[in-house]
């Protein structure tokens, strides 16, 4: 998960800069590039994750990788805006996302899970730090289209760990009926969570197509003095990520978490916007600090809390869900913001977005704390006693995996 993303993420800080150079740019389709791959997953993250269901997991992740190499490939020789656009749907094609959690999900026990998801969004949050770094070092020496081969190559890179080091996925028997998305929306704490995570990943788009554009055209910055911006952001945004999961996971404060990480990322909005309007560098660059702080505060537990919150049984549909949304919140949010810019309204932009950055805060202030769930195994259990916990109200959810059954139920 983690070298996918980093393939993904090392062309983002520079990649604005590189597409408005191509054949038929404009600011919109650069925002339309920039969010194009994540188009492609929110069309088919759910259907990934329904042929894993159904099909050897271990094939639909090859096939996954083998479509971002072949999409990494066309950008990296792209000639004008509309084939990069290809390429970057092409990239974003192998959703695997919501098939990667899923399967983590299940090689989990309860007891670890919670650490398991809490390391993988640690080690994603690290690929996004990287990014910042090698991104634009290695954009502004050699080239994007370098960039875009190293994407590929990472691609091999995870066919082969796929291949060769991951175990083949465990048994799991539900005794509930299956989940339909209309279950999965149903649930109110869920969506809370998935607004989250289009806000998180749909403004990180925003930043990066704004940080290049704006602090080269309007503070005549060199695309080699990027690093300015990127490293602070970097080293802030790096001690937010084990101070994220040591608050939600350890000091069971998570609501507190999702809450800091909204207002910082708001507060980003402003500062920024503040910036840029009194031509403040000083300012627009704390903007950009502060909002990669809150990003990384939430991203090593966002799709823990929620693989907890959901049911076992809607587990794998509200995780491909989660992916799905975030996916849409990176694609409008470099469409739009780039809509915005070419019809020269950044500052009307920002308002908006920190306006809606206020009413996710007052929804998370509204969320209801997640209640602490106990574990219980049975190794010997009848049908009797499953339709007894069906009708038990304490009982949260259950289900069996290799023929052990897993009970979670309020203490």
């Amino acid at each position: 998960m983690a070298i996918r993303f980093l393939g993904l993420f090392i062309v983002m800080p520079v990649l604005a800069l590189y597409a408005m150079k191509l054949q038929g740019a404009s600011e919109f389709s650069v925002g339309v590039a920039l969010g194009a791959y994540a188009l492609s997953q929110v069309f088919l993250q759910i259907p990934f994750g329904k042929a894993a269901d159904k099909y050897d997991k271990k094939k639909i992740l090859i096939l996954g990788l083998l479509l971002l190499f072949l999409g990494s490939l066309v950008c990296a020789f792209s000639t004008n805006i509309y084939m990069l656009i290809f390429g970057r749907l092409l990239q974003g094609a192998g959703a695997i996302g919501g098939v990667i959690l899923a399967y983590m999900a299940d090689l989990s026990d309860e007891n670890n899970r919670a650490k398991a998801f809490a390391r993988m969004g640690q080690f994603i949050a690290l690929s996004f730090a990287l990014s910042m770094i090698l991104g634009p070092t290695i954009g502004a020496h050699y080239g994007v289209d370098k960039l875009f081969l190293l994407t590929a190559l990472l691609a091999l890179v995870s066919i082969y760990i796929v291949m060769a080091k991951v175990p083949p996925a465990p048994k799991i028997v539900h005794h509930s009926e299956e989940s339909s998305l209309k279950d999965v929306f149903a649930h109110k704490e869920l969506l809370k969570l998935f607004f989250s995570g289009f806000m998180q990943k749909g403004l990180m788009s925003v930043f990066f197509l704004l940080i290049p554009l704006v602090f080269t055209s309007q503070f005549g910055w060199d695309k080699t003095q990027l690093w300015k911006v990127y490293i602070p952001a970097l080293v802030i945004g790096f001690f937010a990520l084990p101070l994220g999961a040591i608050l939600a996971e350890k000091k069971g404060k998570a609501k507190a978490v999702f809450i800091a990480s909204a207002a910082s990322i708001t507060a980003a909005l402003a500062l920024f916007l503040t910036g840029v309007e009194i031509q403040n560098e000083f300012l627009a660059i704390l903007g950009v600090i502060l909002f990669f702080f809150g990003f990384n505060l939430l991203e090593p537990v966002l799709q823990s809390f929620v693989s907890k919150i959901a049911y076992a049984h809607q587990k794998a549909t509200a995780l491909s869900t989660s992916n799905t949304i975030q996916y849409l919140g990176i694609f409008l949010g470099g469409a739009v913001a780039g809509y915005f810019m070419k019809h020269g309204m950044l500052k009307e932009f920002l308002i908006l977005a920190i306006f809606i950055g206020v009413l996710w805060i007052i929804a998370l202030v509204k969320m209801k704390p997640l209640k602490k769930l106990k574990v219980v195994e049975y190794e010997k259990f009848d049908k009797d006693f499953i339709e007894e916990l069906k009708t038990n109200s304490k009982i949260y959810d259950f289900y069996e995996k290799e023929g052990v059954l897993i009970v979670r139920y309020s203490e």
